[in-house]
């Protein structure tokens, strides 16, 4: 068998308890390493929590050999393995729970509704309407036959957690559940209070829960490519660590970096709870050998997966306000409604970026090939690279297919930013580890937005709502609009010598 992690073995089983003398205590130790520490007389040894009668063993069984690994859409998955996803009523959570749900997976999930509170806070809604969450488990269940385990629940209330997690056992746990917005975490100090309290101290709570109730499980954590923020210097983004021939030189010595965690340069109050989450997480694999992944997610974008297109009901939400609609889907939005492009000072800024469909496959590819015991891992999850201003021309491009006339302006940027940067992006894991390699192109994808959107329902319900598009929460404190620097037609411009590089091999 070919599939990427059919060689893993019972050392990276969720299901694998324990039961040696093993000393996780430097993250993410080998089975060699830890051997070599017990010495001849030692002996890694667990127990299957899914299978009791093969007793104690050593953990060399490949997922490729055991039963309990079968054949699913991307590789091996652990038959019947329960997920757990925090954050499953919002745009990602959702989504990730309906595939999970027809791919076999026993899927539970909590949310406290955070994201459709903040929303309407905004005085907008979701572009494609979502139904309440009991219509939608209705929905999974006569559409798929779908039966998820689902509460009404805040991370920070850590006595139901607890006992949610006691109940359901969970094989791997998806972190969806965090306050996922820069602009808002600017507003004010009560809502940059409230990202930082709700995202790093409610990630904290959970990570003491998982040591003491499910300390095998796996934990897939979404971080951001913007922990990392756009080094002036052209520095690659490695993924989390330095890798193990990066070397430091200052005034004639050298010192090797592998391994050393990466340096961050967040660019607001909510990308700084990113990186708190980081180094916790970090720790808590160190201290208590737990497992995750984190997850330095691009730019997300996107309205299709398969199984949200099956049925209106099953759709996921899709915001388009300054303070929660990412780029590409406030742009079509913007494009739509008439409204020009808004690219923020030069446009010049270059992000990573990946379609709903390809990061759901990649959270799959994940949660099927865990991490070792007391590993901390990363992944830079993006499928490609543009400026601003050039997705701005893509979108313009697309929209005149669908009959659309684009401009494009150019408005004093709210954010303190370096606008003109170089960017270089190390993603390989994903490639060459996970066997992930992305389908879903650019264009392809915000042609399926256009086509979504321009349903005469879903254009009126952007038009509604097109005045919380423009930009009015500013870094600097102040309230007021973002003045127009400039308006100009597509084509009529050209660019900076700055590119964006992605490197995958």
């Amino acid at each position: 068998m070919s599939c990427f992690n059919a060689n893993k073995t019972c050392w990276n089983c969720p299901a694998a308890v324990f039961k040696g003398n093993v000393d996780f205590r430097a993250c993410g130790q080998s089975q060699d390493e830890i051997k070599a520490k017990l010495g001849d007389e030692g002996q890694i040894m667990i127990e299957c929590a899914r299978r009791p009668d093969l007793g104690y063993f050593e953990p060399s069984i490949t997922f490729e050999q055991c039963p309990e690994w079968i054949e699913g859409e991307y590789g091996l998955q652990l038959k019947n393995m329960r997920v757990m996803i925090l954050g499953m009523d919002g745009y990602l959570g959702w989504a990730l729970a309906l595939k999970l749900g027809r791919m076999g997976f026993q899927v539970s999930g909590i949310d406290n509704y955070t994201r459709r509170d903040t929303v309407a806070e905004k005085g907008a809604h979701t572009i494609v309407p979502i139904e309440r969450m009991t219509e939608r488990l209705h929905a999974a269940s006569e559409i798929y036959g779908l039966n998820f385990n689902y509460r009404r629940m805040d991370i920070r209330e850590r006595d139901h957690l607890a006992a949610f997690l006691d109940e359901v056992k969970p094989e791997a746990i998806v972190h969806y559940a965090e306050i996922p917005s820069a602009p808002y975490s600017m507003v004010d100090a009560d809502h940059a209070i409230e990202v930082q309290d709700n995202n790093t101290l409610g990630t904290l709570g959970l990570l003491w829960l998982i040591k003491d109730i499910v300390p095998e499980t796996s934990l897939i954590k979404l971080g951001t490519m913007g922990e990392y923020g756009a080094p002036l210097t052209g520095r690659p983004l490695f993924e989390g660590m330095f890798p193990a021939d990066a070397t430091l030189t200052w005034r004639g010595r050298e010192w090797s970096l592998g391994g050393e965690i990466t340096p961050r340069d967040p660019v607001s109050f909510y990308h700084v709870s990113k990186v708190q989450d980081t180094y916790n997480v970090y720790e808590s694999c160190k201290y208590w050998w737990l497992r995750s992944y984190d997850v330095q997610q691009g730019v997300i974008y996107g309205v299709h997966t398969e199984e949200t297109a099956k049925d209106p009901r099953l759709r996921t939400r899709f915001d388009i306000d300054e303070w929660f609609g990412t780029v590409i889907n406030r742009f079509v939005a913007q494009a739509i409604a008439g409204i020009p492009l808004t690219i923020y000072g030069t446009g010049e800024q270059i992000k990573g970026f990946i379609a709903l469909e390809d990061a759901m496959e990649c959270m799959v590819r994940l949660i099927t090939s865990p991490p070792e015991p007391g590993q901390y891992d990363v992944v830079n999850q993006v499928s490609g690279i543009h400026k601003l201003n050039e997705i701005a021309e893509i979108i313009a491009k697309v929209g005149k297919k669908h009959g659309l006339k684009v401009e494009i302006q150019r408005v004093e940027n709210p954010r303190v930013e370096t606008e003109v940067h170089p960017l270089e992006i190390v993603s390989r894991k994903l490639p060459r580890e996970l066997g992930f390699n992305p389908t879903v192109l650019v264009e392809k994808e915000i042609d399926r937005v256009f086509t979504l959107l321009m349903q005469p329902e879903l254009t009126s319900r952007i038009k509604e709502k097109a005045h919380t598009i423009m930009p009015k929460t500013r870094w600097t404190g102040e309230k007021k609009d973002s003045g127009v620097i400039e308006k100009y037609k597509p084509g009529e411009k050209t660019y900076g010598d700055h590119h964006g590089v992605l490197d995958t091999e």
